[in-house]
């Protein structure tokens, strides 16, 4: 009896232990995941788990707040999203949202599903929903210029020219992953496909950049800014494809070709920016083919009429020392 009373006490005594252990290990992770979270350490693959679970008990809504916007960054950041992994990203933004409007990256939460909507299932007027809400909430975001962007983009398309929004989307998100390739693969079918289309124009600039700034492509890229400016010139971007074109030529060492392209700019853009960098440009390349005096002339315009510019300094400079070779 008393050998039976004593297993007793040292199994009960033992669960107790093992309960104990189990707490003290529960409660030293929920600590480490706060600690992490404090940090703002986005969980790694193995942690994502724990990290969900711990979460989950949290009571303070500052810091649960913060931990499902890390948990969602993974998510976020994670190329090869399945299909529940893209819900769960989605569905924590949603209740970042709804339940802390007060989260102090609601900015890049906002963003991000505009983004998710945008990107991954294709819902324009979700997208557009909360771009308009980073816009008005949110108005000294770092991300207020891309969603505007976006917007004009989307409410130019939308709903008439949804299939090749569908596309110039696809093109973005392999742009992302610097996938470039496929990115021109979709961006060329907008080009070909849906001539009619504003989103042809769009289309025809981001190739152009891809060849220029990505390929190094300066012909081809070239051939595209001049598609944008000449079928497009009305479009948004067809004032940064004309200047292109002269930074274009310049890049191909073809002056004379680059000159007419900025005064192109001049005279139909005036009142656009970079027009400064026009006539800098222009007054350079004289100087590449040795053109002195009209060269010295334009430097001399630049700093009558751009006298905020920060061309200024360097022009003055050049005109001291052409004014020595024109004599």
């Amino acid at each position: 009896m008393i050998i039976s009373l004593i297993v007793i006490i040292f199994i009960i005594c033992g669960v107790f232990l093992y309960k104990l252990n189990i707490r003290k290990k529960n409660s030293e992770k929920i600590k480490r995941i706060e600690r992490l979270i404090d940090t703002e350490k986005t969980p790694e693959k193995t942690e994502i788990v724990e990290y969900e679970n711990v979460i989950n008990t949290l009571k303070e809504k500052s810091k649960k707040a913060a931990g499902l916007y890390l948990v969602a960054e993974y998510y976020f950041r994670k190329i090869d999203k399945s299909e529940t992994e893209l819900k769960k990203l989605k569905d924590i933004y949603v209740e970042l949202t709804e339940k802390y409007p007060q989260f102090e990256k609601m900015d890049d939460v906002l963003f991000k599903l505009g983004n998710v909507y945008f990107f991954d299932y294709f819902n324009f007027m979700e997208s557009i929903k909360f771009y308009e809400q980073l816009s008005r909430e949110c108005p000294s975001s770092k991300w207020i210029k891309v969603a505007n962007a976006r917007l004009k983009l989307i409410k130019s398309a939308y709903p008439n020219e949804e299939s090749a929004l569908k596309k110039y989307a696809l093109a973005e998100k392999f742009f992302e992953v610097q996938d470039f390739d496929k990115t021109m693969e979709q961006l060329k079918s907008i080009v070909t496909a849906y001539q009619t289309s504003k989103l042809a124009g769009d289309a025809c600039y981001f190739l152009g950049d891809i060849f220029f700034f990505k390929k190094s492509d300066y012909n081809t890229a070239l051939n595209y800014y001049s598609q944008l400016a000449d079928k497009y010139p009305l479009h948004r971007h067809a004032g940064n494809a004309q200047f292109k074109i002269g930074e274009t030529y310049r890049k191909l060492q073809k002056y004379n070709e680059a000159i007419t392209a900025y005064k192109k700019f001049l005279e139909n853009y005036n009142d656009f920016q970079y027009t400064d960098y026009a006539q800098y440009y222009i007054a350079q390349c004289y100087e590449e083919l040795k053109d002195w005096t009209l060269a010295l002339r334009t430097y001399k315009l630049l700093v009558a009429n751009y006298s905020e510019s920060i061309w200024v300094g360097i022009a003055l400079s050049k005109i001291k020392n052409l004014e020595k070779l024109v004599k």
